[in-house]
């Protein structure tokens, strides 16, 4: 039984047969189906807004649901909005389910709708302030009551004074201090010591012993220093939870929109007050908000933030557009489709939320030091108490409630998810789209990080080095362009771009060679452009372009490096890490690229197929691996942290950690510098508060510090901690 406490074991809820009258209506199938978000017939999903959640304990808790109770199969919380999201068997029901939350210690708020939200939120402000008035009250009047004892007051009015002390503390026990009830009972039954048992035992020590010594006729009563703890402990965690109700992560989505106007019906309005059938005037550069179809003639859209292709697309008259697309020609008129909020870009973005995992090792770290040092004072508290009380009396009681009282690791418990909230807030801000906060974690312990090379390191498009012979006739760049029109090979968006101001003949019959090239035919001759057979012997790209069967011109190509390339691989190599190239180009080739780039030829993987790329990143996990998203899914899927700047949004976002689709590559140094940043600040919080609690229970046992100072000091840490995080990571 003790392993269990020491070891944050756990237990299994009670399974009630009957569930309370609150919660009862919440089983009529009726009302139920109204908060059940799954559209699978296997099993239900239920968001909550959750209330009383203080610490890294409280996620650990919730997030370990299914381990108390058979019927949940999985459980997520987000604990920057305080948003729990359930997923249960179909034999269980909405109000058990809501009972069984009850007896983690929580009250749990069903949620349907955006209101809910906010309304849950302001009903938990307005009962936290009702309780904090409350306390200060009481903590007010027994300072008031007791200071003319301290001065030396004697005789009746003394006792007087006393016994109103006494009974002006019992609100503050029987009402107040509830919420802590509910937290040390649950504690004690699933055997997870946390911070509010011991903010019950000061409590209960407190006040019995303070009764006792009134009716003993003692003065050696705490009702004043016993009211401030409970007190200011309530004041800080309102002003921590306040401020991260500030720091919320906001909708990604409203994010990328919020600060644009779009004319809509000739009017200027918000991207989410667009309905669906309405006429948007599109300007140049605007993001669409929403899904829509083309109204006005042909205009060039940029589709790289929603598919990674760096290059615009052309859109007639009546074609669909996604939202996400951006506007390269002057103007468009398009009829929207739908609201904002309910485009496939909105719904791709929301998804971020159900992916993203609250708990990870930091939170663990934290969660465990805060459980040692709570079994740790009490231990010592206890054993301070039996050595000492044929000595010290009441005063040993004094020493160990002082103890107690600001050795209590609030701020060790609260520091890591704000530090975490804020550093994801940071990172969204800065354009990164992050599927869990895990990912800040797992960076500090990466050493090897892998690249693919192409669409990666170098350039999509491809250089044309030379040409044999030496000039092409225009007749052949022009037929060349015709057989590329309508092509996406980095080829053909080379030559097009070097030949923008040839003409384009128009060839309409054209074949592709599947892994080689395209052939066509007209009336009088038939052409191919191929790969060469010679590619395999040299270091360049050969292609070869023949008429009727006779080659006319070589074209060779050779990839271009991204100029932020061999910066960043410097960088990496100057802090350590272990930089490898993966590629499906032939190993001369790719040694020759990692050189300029300065990669060892030892980290070198080349004629990789997209499997093998996969059964690499899993061999050299843990690694970080890089890619462009859009060939490189499966290498993306299995890596230790992933991380895409390009690829289609909505199927690169389900497989990597981290996407970038607006950033370059110099971005992944951004993200790691700001993961050793959040850790930096987690370990100093760590440090500081153990440091802290340390020195103040050495003074507390010493008799320097009585239990009203130590309630005076105990909330002092958490405010030093809150401020460090903020000016740390804001």
């Amino acid at each position: 039984m003790l392993s269990n406490w020491i070891t944050l074991g756990q237990a299994p809820l009670k399974n009630k047969k009957a569930i309370s009258h609150n919660w009862q209506k919440y089983n009529l199938p009726e009302l139920e189906s109204q908060f059940n978000f799954s559209k699978c017939p296997v099993y239900k999903k239920f968001r909550f807004y959750i209330e009383g959640l203080q610490c890294s304990s409280c996620v650990h808790l919730l997030e370990d649901f299914p381990k108390y109770c058979d019927q949940i199969i999985c459980s997520r919380l987000d604990y920057s909005k305080r948003i729990l999201e359930v997923k249960i068997k179909n034999t269980f029901c909405l109000g058990s389910l809501c009972e069984s939350i009850e007896q983690l210690g929580y009250k749990p708020t069903p949620l349907k709708e955006a209101d809910d939200y906010e309304k849950a939120r302001k009903n938990e402000t307005t009962r936290d302030l009702k309780r904090i008035g409350v306390a200060g009250a009481i903590a007010a009047n027994s300072m008031l009551f007791s200071f003319p004892i301290y001065a030396g007051l004697d005789g009746t009015l003394a006792i007087v004074f006393k016994w109103i002390s006494f009974f002006i503390f019992l609100p503050l026990l029987f009402y107040v201090a509830i919420p802590f009830y509910k937290k040390a009972w649950i504690s004690f039954i699933v055997r997870r010591l946390n911070v509010d048992m011991m903010i019950v035992v000061a409590l209960w020590a407190g006040f019995i012993f303070s009764t006792y010594s009134l009716i003993a006729g003692s003065d050696a009563l705490y009702f004043d220093s016993t009211s401030s703890f409970i007190f200011l402990i309530l004041l800080t965690r309102f002003f921590v939870r306040h401020h991260q109700d500030k720091l919320i992560q906001k909708n990604i989505f409203a994010d990328l929109f919020g600060n644009d106007v779009y004319e809509v019906e000739g009017l200027q309005t918000a991207f989410n007050k667009i309905k669906p059938n309405q006429y948007i005037k599109l300007q140049q550069n605007q993001l669409l908000p929403c899904d829509a179809t083309l109204q006005s003639f042909e205009s060039d859209f940029d589709f790289s933030f929603l598919t990674g292709e760096a290059f615009p697309q052309k859109r007639q008259n009546g074609d669909s557009i996604q939202s996400g697309a951006r506007l390269l020609s002057a103007y468009a008129v398009l009829l929207s489709k739908n609201e904002a909020l309910q485009s496939g870009l909105a719904k791709a973005l929301n998804r971020i939320d159900l992916l993203r995992e609250s708990k990870n090792k930091f939170q663990s770290v934290t969660d465990l030091v805060a459980h040692r040092l709570t079994l740790t004072v009490f231990g010592i508290a206890g054993v301070f108490f039996v050595v000492t009380y044929q000595e010290l009396g009441f005063e040993a009681f004094k020493r160990c409630l002082a103890l107690i009282t600001i050795a209590c690791p609030c701020a060790v418990a609260f520091g890591t998810p704000l530090a975490q909230n804020l550093g994801l807030r940071k990172a969204i801000k800065k354009g990164f789209f992050i599927k869990s906060e895990i990912v800040f974690e797992k960076l500090n312990n990466i050493k090897k990080i892998i690249f693919d090379k192409t669409g990666t390191l170098t350039s999509t498009q491809l250089k044309l080095i030379k040409t044999y012979p030496a000039e092409i006739s225009e007749e052949n760049k022009s037929i060349i362009l015709g057989l590329e029109k309508s092509s996406l090979h980095p080829v053909a968006l080379s030559l097009k771009k070097l030949w923008s101001n040839i003409a384009i003949k128009n060839i309409p019959d054209i074949n592709e060679i599947a892994g080689q090239g395209i052939e066509a035919y007209d009336s009088l001759h038939s052409y191919r452009l191929t790969k060469s057979e010679n590619d395999k012997n040299t270091n360049t790209i050969q292609v070869e372009f023949s008429v009727d069967g006779r080659l006319s011109a070589y074209l060779y190509f050779e990839e271009s490096i991204l100029p932020e390339s061999p910066v960043l691989i410097n960088e990496l190599n100057k802090l350590g890490f272990d930089v490898m190239m993966l590629s499906g180009d032939k190993r001369s080739r790719a040694i020759e690229v990692s050189k300029r780039l300065g990669i060892r030829p030892a980290f070198v993987f080349a004629e990789e197929s997209a499997e093998s790329k996969k059964q690499i990143v899993m061999q050299q996990n843990p690694c970080l691996f890089v890619g462009d998203g859009l060939n490189d899914l499966p290498a993306l899927s299995e890596a230790y942290v992933s991380f895409a700047i390009r690829g289609s949004f909505e199927s690169t976002l389900q497989v990597s950690d981290v996407y970038a689709p607006q950033k370059n590559l110099s971005s992944i140094l951004e993200i790691i510098t700001l993961s050793k940043q959040i850790h930096r600040t987690v370990q100093t919080n760590l440090l500081f508060a153990v440091f802290y609690n340390s020195v103040g229970g050495i003074l507390a046992l010493s008799g320097m510090i009585n239990p009203l100072v130590a309630a005076v000091l105990m909330p002092v840490s958490s405010f030093l901690i809150t401020m460090h995080t903020v000016w740390r990571l804001k």
